[in-house]
């Protein structure tokens, strides 16, 4: 593939995908291959390396309008939108496990010959929809991010510096209680400061929906978000482990 140039149903075809894929990718500006005089659409390597960056990020949930934004920005906003959708995974992975279990465990009391009561099927049923929300708290999540950065636009240099020092503070803070158990008082302490500050970024000062948190609560304050020609946070902005302590703190939350 790598020296040659292939009509749309070679490269279809070598690739794993369909014509009609191809056909839809290049109607959305996805994946613009070259044409010849006559108007055939001609694909090389670098054409494959788009589609499997599509393919990939297709897979793991995101929405081809948003693929098509990220693969036309910088990297820095791919990783955050990568560890997002990492977050919504996992937090899918919690869910199942626990249906899971919960399943489990009525099968062995019927195998022992016991009852279950309805209580069970509503707590499968509940864990489920749970699941299947996931989508929605997504598409939550990115009004979020978008109203962040529209509100970071308005804000006054002062403003924007305050918060800033603001959230350099409760980072120094959370740092100094990674031993803590999240759902101690101490982190939860923490965890209600974190909403505060996010609620800063809502008309307002609204805090955002409290499942939104629960959920991807640690993954949308980013350095990467802030507009270009701002100050891009470091020193504790840069430490992991205060994103996921803060993550299982807020998911501790009731």
């Amino acid at each position: 593939m790598a020296d040659r140039n292939l009509r749309i149903r070679e490269f279809a075809a070598s690739a794993g995908v369909t014509v009609r894929a191809l056909h839809h990718y290049d109607r959305l500006g996805l994946l613009k291959p070259r044409r010849t005089e006559k108007g055939y659409r001609v694909y090389g390597a670098k054409d494959l390396e788009t589609l499997e960056q599509i393919v990939a990020l297709k897979f793991i949930g995101l929405p081809l309008r948003k693929i098509k934004t990220l693969l036309r920005r910088n990297p820095a906003l791919l990783s955050e939108t990568l560890r997002t959708q990492r977050t919504l995974i996992e937090q899918k992975k919690i869910l199942l496990e626990r249906a899971i279990a919960i399943i489990r465990e009525a099968e062995t009391t019927l195998e022992a010959g016991g009852a279950i009561d309805s209580a069970a099927f509503r707590h499968i049923i509940e864990v489920i929809e749970m699941q299947n929300k996931s989508e929605e708290w997504n598409q939550k999540y990115d009004a979020l991010v978008q109203g962040k950065i529209e509100r970071l636009k308005s804000m006054s240099p002062e403003t924007k510096a305050q918060l800033q020092a603001r959230w350099a503070e409760l980072f120094k803070d959370i740092e100094r209680a990674l031993g803590e158990d999240p759902s101690s008082a101490k982190a939860q302490q923490l965890a209600d400061r974190w909403a505060t500050l996010l609620g800063a970024f809502n008309p307002g000062g609204v805090t955002p929906d409290p499942q939104l948190l629960k959920t991807l609560g640690a993954a949308h304050a980013s350095g990467a978000e802030w507009p270009a020609g701002t100050r891009k946070p470091e020193g504790p902005f840069a430490d992991r482990r205060v994103w996921d302590f803060m993550r299982r703190a807020l998911a501790a939350r009731p």
